[in-house]
């Protein structure tokens, strides 16, 4: 038997990703945004991950429908 599986977490807000990369940008620490921002270290990681990465903040796009075998 199949059971529905759980969303995963929102994407964040395009505005949201700005204000993390604002404030990494002016040198802040970690904990410095979660505690302004009130958010999770996972998230601000993340967001910082893909900016160090690819030198935006922009999101992915998502490819809709089922994956290819």
């Amino acid at each position: 038997m199949l059971s529905a599986m759980a969303p995963h977490g929102r994407e964040k807000s395009q505005g949201l990703r700005k204000k993390i990369i604002s404030f990494y940008k002016k040198g802040e620490g970690y904990k410095n945004i979660i505690k302004t921002l009130l958010i999770s270290q996972n998230t601000v990681a993340k967001v910082i991950q893909t900016f160090n990465k690819d030198g935006t903040a922009t999101i992915s796009q998502r490819c809709p429908g089922h994956p290819q075998k």
